[in-house]
């Protein structure tokens, strides 16, 4: 089960069930039963202990906002232990999860209720400026989601529910204003453990380095060695963190079924297709697509997100015009994507554009595809030597080692079944 705590100008609690559940009320397992609430409203003395308990299959108490604004009481479960709660903070989290970090934010969530009770705080998401707005300087940025999190509810909730651990998911990675927040996040959560995940590498400043040392949350999960190696030499306790795929929704094709998906999506049946999925911007290194565009038999599939910026336009028409077939916005079932393909390609270079174990990646090898990718981020770590995925140091590689895995057909589902999301939640809340 988790609990969502919204941020809004009138605050509210709400609850969130898990996927299937359509009434919005989740169930929990905790000591081999089924986990009890209570919501409570302080009465006319302030007094706001808990006077009642039920089972959410029986009659649901209204979580919703209304005549009082409801808190978030004791957790009851029917061996009479106190289940553990988690209470996890994310930044700037919008509705559509069409980046790599929403996504994160997203199934962590959804992994870790099923061994918790969660609790979870978004600040929301700033309006998105014109592509051709210049970015706002990073120490700006940082300023402001520190302002975010400086907020007296924030402060109550952690007060009242008193987790064991804050998962802080910062959307900065390791930046000295991060630390400075996860420190805010362990002043307000008093006893609870502060672990930080970091999804991209950020290169410090001397002051930065040695300023960190003060700083550092009970625990960094980072997605590399190399990240683990650096954190620890400025004095922080760390470890590798893998990310997760949906192993259900992410799958191979059935028999038939990818011919049907292509007739579904108007992709041309006779041809190969060859994927990308991610934001059609800037520092992708899209163009390393055009020369496959241009091979006869061959069709370039880009699913780009909503997020754009000043170069986006210009990818656009540049990828229209070389015969690349663009299909915009978030999609729901971008899954059927991936099964009507017959290859992945992942040509961003720099950690600066992506997160450093891409999703997309993981998407497509739980959907049996081979993956051709720059040696980029953690992919030579986890996928340097399995059959299946090509890593290359130049663009111009790229074509070849697409040409290959379509010639060979390899298969690479059983690479990615080790990472579900019920493994990260594992991870996360075992340390």
């Amino acid at each position: 089960m988790f609990i969502q705590l919204s941020f809004q100008r009138t605050p509210r609690w709400s609850l969130i069930g898990s996927r299937g559940d359509p009434t919005g009320m989740s169930h929990a397992r905790v000591g081999g039963g089924p986990t009890h609430s209570c919501l409570t409203r302080p009465n006319r003395s302030g007094d706001s202990r808990p006077r009642l308990r039920r089972r959410w299959d029986q009659r649901p108490i209204d979580a919703r906002g209304g005549a009082g604004r409801f808190r978030i009481g004791l957790m009851h479960s029917s061996n009479g232990a106190h289940p553990r709660i988690v209470f996890l903070v994310a930044e700037e989290v919008g509705d559509a999860p069409d980046e790599g970090y929403v996504k994160v934010v997203q199934e962590l969530t959804r992994a870790l209720g099923k061994k918790a009770t969660v609790i979870r705080h978004l600040t929301p998401e700033r309006p998105r400026a014109a592509p051709d707005t210049p970015r706002s300087p990073r120490v700006r940025t940082g300023l402001r989601r520190m302002r975010a999190l400086l907020n007296k509810r924030l402060r109550a909730a952690l007060a009242e529910t008193r987790p064991e651990t804050v998962v802080y998911v910062s959307r900065s990675s390791i930046s000295l204003t991060a630390l400075m927040r996860s420190r805010l996040l362990k002043w307000m959560g008093r006893q609870a453990r502060v672990v930080m995940i970091a999804l991209q590498p950020r290169s410090q400043s001397w002051y930065s380095r040695l300023l960190s040392r003060m700083l550092w949350p009970d625990l960094v999960l980072v997605s590399t060695n190399a990240e683990v190696r650096g954190v620890e030499a400025l004095g922080a306790r760390a470890a590798r963190m893998i990310t997760g795929v949906d192993l259900e929704r992410f799958r191979p094709p059935l028999a038939g079924e990818k011919d049907a998906l292509r007739e579904k999506w108007g992709i041309p049946t006779g041809n190969r297709v060859v994927l990308h999925v991610g934001h059609l911007t800037g520092g992708r290194n899209l163009e390393a697509l055009l020369p496959l565009a241009s091979r006869p038999g061959i069709t370039v599939v880009v699913v780009a997100s909503s997020h754009l910026d000043r170069e986006s336009k210009r990818l656009e028409q540049t990828l229209r015009y070389a015969g690349v077939m663009l299909i915009h916005g978030y999609l729901a079932h971008v899954d059927e994507i991936y099964r009507l393909a017959d290859c992945y390609i992942f040509p961003t270079m720099s950690t600066d554009y992506a997160i450093a174990m891409p999703l997309s990646v993981l998407e497509a090898m739980a959907s049996d595809l081979p993956v051709a990718a720059m040696r980029f981020g953690a992919l030579p770590e986890r996928f340097g030597d399995v059959d299946g995925v090509v890593l290359v140091d130049r663009s111009d590689d790229l074509i070849g080692a697409v040409m290959t895995l379509m010639a060979g057909r390899p298969s690479t589902r059983k690479a990615a079944e080790v990472y579900s999301w019920a493994a990260v939640a594992d991870q996360v809340a075992a340390t």
